[in-house]
């Protein structure tokens, strides 16, 4: 773990995971973190969504401890509720931007001949270097959604991500309804950009109207620090 990069913000981060925790263990789930991938790829399969994202699947990634992991959460009954994973690259020697032109071309045009992937990605990506995460397949059950559930559960994985690695940024990806209703701000981005990767001509599954979404390591203090002060509840 990054704890000791953070200083003396890091007790105000666990106080406010353990606050997260408890308000969804209140909700009656169970949560765990785990970096076994073959075991997310399952937990994936048992959803009622069935959606593994290329950025997770170990047809494309070799995802271990050091560089990724995943929460999931289920109810009493074992089914799960929701899944969500963070993977964190090392970006220093080029920018995010750079880096989407290998890595989408990689997951979506080798695979997928007809696609076509632009140049004109988000214009704040190729600015963003360093330590950068990624978050996404983000799914929610359907029944336990508009119960601040949602947003528990992201911020928890935001700032486990802030307590493991001290990233310079985390990002997503995020339909641009979503982002214009204020989903992103909700869950604790705090920076957007309304464009993502830039597709000329999108593979049938992937959105091509999504924006970037992301914040830098002192947002993510701050989501924590308003956590910890709000206290329970």
């Amino acid at each position: 773990m990054y704890v000791d990069q953070m200083g003396d913000e890091t007790l105000e981060v666990t106080q406010a995971v353990g606050l997260l925790q408890d308000k969804i263990r209140s909700a009656g789930l169970r949560l765990k973190e785990s970096t076994d991938f073959s075991l997310f790829e399952d937990t994936i399969r048992a959803t009622d969504d069935r959606y593994l994202m290329e950025d997770f699947s170990s047809k494309f990634f070799d995802l271990h401890g050091a560089s990724a992991f995943w929460i999931g959460a289920w109810d009493k009954q074992g089914e799960p509720v929701s899944v969500q994973a963070a993977k964190i690259e090392d970006l220093r020697d080029r920018s995010l931007g750079q880096h989407w032109k290998q890595q989408q071309r990689r997951m979506f045009v080798d695979p997928t001949p007809e696609a076509e992937l632009g140049e004109d990605h988000a214009h704040d990506a190729f600015f963003m270097r360093g330590r950068i995460v990624y978050h996404g397949n983000l799914w929610l059950r359907k029944d336990a959604r508009g119960q601040g559930l949602a947003e528990a559960l992201t911020q928890l994985g935001f700032l486990i991500s802030l307590l493991k690695w001290s990233p310079d940024y985390l990002y997503g990806l995020m339909a641009s309804r979503n982002a214009m209703k204020g989903f992103g701000l909700r869950v604790g981005y705090r920076r957007f950009a309304p464009r993502g990767t830039h597709w000329i001509t999108p593979p049938e599954h992937i959105r091509a109207d999504d924006w970037l979404v992301y914040s830098n390591r002192n947002d993510l203090i701050t989501l924590a620090r308003t956590i910890a002060a709000e206290g329970p509840g």
